[in-house]
This record gives structure tokens, sequence and C-alpha cells, in this order.
């Protein structure tokens, strides 16, 4: 049997989210163990799928592209990454769980870009790295999984080649925040592709990409496989059907202090897109 569907983005994110929760290494990590989700929207998504309880998904953002343009969104609006240990929110920063015994940990990390060789990218503005550049190197040293969700909206040709044209000094002008890239290989990058392959046991193949009046982003695929993983496979995305993105909590630009040709300038000398 053969199907055709399309997702938006929001229901690309809710779809690989359940798939993340369905992983076996993160099952066990939520059973006896660590389990790091670091702000996204598709990380948001996945909280909620992981923990059962609802979060507040406009403020579980930090770096974004919104507006049409790179973002980061107000330091004191935002939740923080979120520490799981054996399944309960902990109040501690995420390079502190990584001291608590077992070996059972594992970080959710979203991304900016995928290409068709798994390699995935993630922005970075923050001069550190970020949630990126300051637990990567613990998760790699110890040989534990970094789970990426990343809709295929965010297919690129290369990540190597574009991280190496990145970077917060390298550019003259920028229409949005500054930032530079890390690229990331990893076994666990989720697409919607591994997320119906793992929840329906079909093959996926991307046939189309993009949409207007409100679909655009959006990824259509072809399904393959017997009659009853195809019809699941479809139940399955006509339960995450009319899923919404929320609309974020934007910076006010006079107040904000990152690298973007609109920092500091307030509403006079914005261009319109900007005034809010």
């Amino acid at each position: 049997m053969r199907a055709l569907v399309t997702l938006r983005p929001a229901e690309s994110k809710k779809l690989i989210a359940r798939a993340v929760a369905h992983l076996p290494e993160v099952k066990q990590a939520l059973a006896e163990g660590v389990v790091i989700i670091g702000t996204g929207s598709t990380n948001a998504e996945v909280v909620e799928a992981c923990t059962g309880a609802p979060v507040d998904r406009a403020r579980f953002l930090a770096g974004m592209i919104t507006r049409g343009m790179t973002c980061v969104s107000p330091r004191d609006e935002r939740k923080p990454n979120l520490v799981l240990v054996n399944g309960q929110a902990r109040d501690m920063a995420p390079v502190e769980a990584l001291d608590l015994p077992g070996d059972h940990k594992v970080l959710v990390k979203g991304a900016n870009a995928v290409d068709t060789d798994g390699v995935v990218g993630v922005l970075m503005a923050a001069p550190d790295g970020g949630t990126v550049g300051r637990l990567l190197g613990h998760f790699q040293a110890g040989g534990w999984p970094v789970v990426v969700p990343v809709g295929l909206e965010k297919l690129i040709g290369s990540v190597p080649e574009a991280a190496a044209r990145m970077g917060r000094a390298t550019f003259d002008l920028s229409l949005g925040a500054r930032v530079g890239m890390m690229p990331l290989t990893t076994r666990f990058v989720m697409t919607e592709k591994e997320a119906l392959r793992s929840l329906a046991y079909v093959n996926v193949i991307q046939v189309a990409a993009g949409g207007i009046g409100g679909s655009e982003g959006s990824v259509t695929l072809v399904l393959e496989g017997d009659d009853p993983a195809v019809k699941n496979a479809v139940s399955v995305i006509e339960s995450v059907k009319g899923a919404q993105s929320p609309d974020p909590v934007l910076p006010v630009c006079a107040e904000c202090t990152h690298l973007c040709d609109y920092a500091g300038r307030s509403d006079d000398d914005l261009p319109p897109f900007l005034v809010t």
C-alpha cells in the first residue's frame, strides 16, 4: 500500500516529539537516569510527550528564526532547559546533572539544519555556543546519546559547508542576530522519516516541500508498506493534524544586546516589519 501525505511544520514537530519519547534510550533514561531537553519549539513538544504535562511553548524558546530573521528570545521571559532525573523535573543546571551517578544520560537538542548525509547544524548566538557548546563535549566524551529532533523543512545541501561560512564575527551586515553554526553527527537524528518508520514501520520518501496559505514549510511524503502499517501511519498523521505553533515572546529591539543590525534601535529607527 502507498499513501501521499503532507505535514505542516507544527504537525511535524508533534509527530517527531512522539517518536523521540518512544526511543528505547529515552525511555530508559526517563526511568532510571537523566534526560536534558534543550529549549526549542520542537523540544517543547518533546517535553509534553515525555512528561505528559503541558509546557509554556511560547517561552520554551531561546534562539529562533522569526519575523523573517534570526532572533533570540528575551532571557527573562524564557524557560530554562529542562532536566529530568528519573522522569521528574529537577531545578538544576544541565551540567550539574551530568555529575549524577549512572550511565543513562540523554541530551535532546533541536537543530536549525539537516542535510542529506544526516549531519545536523545548530545555530549559536551565544559567545559560548549556548546549550550545545556547553554540553556537547561532555556527551561525546561520555558516549551518551544526543537525540536531535529536526523537521525536513530544515533540509539543506551541506551542513559542513554552511558551518564553514558562519560565525558571529564574520558578517559585515546582519538582518537579525549574528550566529555561528555547530555541525553535529549523531545516529539519533529524528526527522519525519525516522519518526514514521519508528512509530508505524513504513518506508518514507520526501517528494515535495513548501506551500502557501499557512502551509509554508510543509513537507510532502510518500508512505510505503503493508496495508496495516500504512493505514496506521496515516492514522498517526491524522492525530497530529491541526497542531499550531505558538506565537513566540519577542525581544524589544531597543533593549536587545545581541549582535544584530537592529539591536539598540528605537521603533522610530526600525523598518516597518519590526515595529510591533
